[in-house]
């Protein structure tokens, strides 16, 4: 009898229970409320000053945000940096940018400071080198998070058409189950194409006579959603050795147990992890 007076309080309710009620009335009206948050860190260890590189004549972090906020369905867009130059070039362009720590190990860690301040129950990381960020894609996204209460966390994949890329490490690959649910992510080609023509279109045929299935290579896109809760926990999990292996940060998810929606995309973005990626990214532009 001790021990249940002293997890109770008055009127016989527990306290924990009591603050469990009132957060989720509280948070309830938000629970579908999207807010997309563009993470931006100066010192890349690849490409230090990388948001503030132009493309076209225009910062790239900029471009990015005048992408993220074309996406309809999306409640509010944020950028969240470590420094002063790239709050100003956001505000100045007539964005809203809030600063953050900028010890954080990743652009999740990142997205989950800016994320305490605000009650969205959904949560995109759109990362900040992702100029031609395709904006429907990031649409079904977020439908996908709002038609499944029960879904932590989801990301966007597209048909992989370059066989170069493939064998890119800096291109992760990704391939799923039949309920498009992510199996594994990898910087290695998957699956294993030495039994697969090149892929085209996103598809290689197999060699093997009893076998004449398509066989997709997916690109994965670097643009996350999560369930605010799930994201605020994130850091928490522990980390597996798939993830310090490969290093890739969603694979932390997968070995927790968690679900990863992948939804598809038609075309691949040009992600720029390195400054000649700029010119690409630029001759895309053109091609517009």
């Amino acid at each position: 009898m001790k021990t249940k007076r002293n997890e109770r309080s008055g009127g016989g309710r527990p306290r924990a229970a009591g603050r469990s009620g009132r957060a989720a009335r509280l948070l309830a009206p938000y629970r579908d409320k999207a807010l997309v948050v563009i993470p931006a860190r100066y010192g890349s260890t690849r490409f230090r000053g990388k948001p503030l590189a132009e493309i076209g004549g225009v910062p790239m972090i900029v471009r990015v945000l005048d992408r993220a906020a074309k996406i309809r369905n999306a409640d509010a867009v944020i950028v969240a940096t470590d420094d002063r130059r790239i709050k100003a070039a956001v505000e100045e362009a007539g964005g809203v940018a809030v600063l953050t720590a900028a010890s954080h190990p990743s652009g999740t860690s990142r997205v989950r400071e800016a994320a305490e301040y605000f009650l969205h129950g959904i949560v995109i990381n759109v990362q900040g080198d992702e100029p031609l960020l395709p904006v429907s894609a990031v649409e079904r996204l977020i439908d996908a998070m709002r038609d499944d209460p029960r879904l932590m966390m989801a990301t966007l994949a597209s048909p992989a058409s370059d066989y170069e890329d493939l064998m890119r490490p800096d291109v992760v690959k990704v391939v799923c189950d039949r309920e498009g649910d992510a199996l594994y992510f990898s910087r290695s080609p998957l699956p294993y194409p030495g039994f697969a023509a090149p892929p085209a279109a996103g598809a290689g045929r197999s060699k093997s006579k009893k076998s004449t299935a398509p066989v997709r290579y997916l690109r994965h896109i670097g643009v996350y959603a999560f369930r605010r809760a799930f994201l605020l926990g994130y850091a928490g999990l522990p980390r597996g050795p798939l993830e310090r292996f490969e290093r890739l940060e969603q694979l932390r998810a997968l070995e927790n147990g968690y679900r990863i929606r992948v939804v598809a995309c038609r075309s691949a973005s040009i992600g720029v992890d390195r400054p000649e990626d700029i010119k690409r990214v630029e001759k895309r532009l053109r091609s517009r």
